[in-house]
């Protein structure tokens, strides 16, 4: 099978990536920024893959269909090199989602709502793809179900493979994930309170309401996307690589006491076997 729609799509992929490179590459913060999410975004594709051939809603589909979810897949961070060229540039954060939805509409085909609404939310939390006026107008029920797997494959490959880079190159990403990667206080490995209260509740820890203050809570608002998750193949494809132990290891380095870190081995467990019946 060729998919030649994914194919166009890494063609732009890599024309984006280089263009904002050649502009950022004098910054060692934002080149690897940029860096980052190129090898991102394969893994992405690479994650993302493992749902549409495992998981059910996608078994029996058109080869075109699989070629649209795979494109909405592999192109879900389109806007970030652009984002950090503004970053670069201004200083200023933009709404890399939303603005990459808006930008595939000037291609003729990727302005699809199966690529343009997944990638327009998956930074989001759910509900604002349920509550998007364009989503609401699909009168197709089919077309509404395909947009919305299609956003669920999207963001369980987008968590999949922030884990395994978070998890297995910590040295290599955390001047870009950590609010404070130089820092190895004691001070840094405690978990604000109100985010324990959302973790401990199985709910994503709400980005930009809560204030995850210390590198301790920054991992633990990242593990929290557990709890966002939508096929069962992504929890199953995780535990099979580690990514939930590394994650706990991860805890211990950034001097997270072990009664807390034990607590969040048993929430994670809980879920896990509660959603999916997986052991973790």
């Amino acid at each position: 099978m060729s998919y030649p729609l994914y194919q166009k799509a890494k063609e732009l992929l890599y024309e984006e990536y280089h263009k904002n490179f050649e502009i950022v590459k004098e910054s060692p913060y934002h080149r690897r920024y940029v860096d980052e999410k190129i090898r991102h975004s394969l893994q992405v594709s690479g994650a993302g893959n493992g749902i549409l051939k495992h998981e059910g809603y996608f078994q029996n589909r058109s080869e075109e269909f699989i070629d649209i979810a795979k494109t909405a897949i592999l192109l879900h961070d389109i806007f970030r090199f652009n984002e950090v060229r503004i970053l670069y540039e201004t200083g200023n954060r933009i709404d890399h989602g939303a603005m990459g939805a808006e930008f595939l509409k000037q291609f003729p085909e990727f302005n699809n709502v199966l690529i343009t609404l997944p990638i327009k939310h998956h930074g989001h939390m759910i509900e604002a793809l349920y509550e998007d006026e364009e989503y609401q107008s699909i009168t197709d029920d089919k077309l509404k179900q395909d947009v919305l797997h299609i956003a669920f494959a999207v963001r369980d490959a987008d968590k999949i493979a922030n884990w395994q880079i978070v998890t297995n190159e910590f040295d290599f990403v955390k001047k870009v994930w950590l609010p404070f990667p130089e820092d190895d206080s004691e001070k840094q490995g405690m978990l604000p309170p109100e985010s324990w209260v959302y973790f401990s509740k199985q709910e994503v820890i709400p980005h930009g309401v809560v204030k995850t203050q210390t590198n301790a809570g920054e991992l633990l608002s990242t593990l929290c996307w557990l709890f966002d998750m939508n096929y069962r193949y992504s929890v199953y494809y995780c535990n099979r690589l580690n990514l939930f132990t590394r994650f706990f290891w991860l805890l211990e380095q950034i001097k997270v006491i072990p009664e807390e870190i034990n607590n969040i081995r048993a929430v994670v467990k809980t879920f896990c076997k509660q959603k999916f019946d997986i052991e973790i």
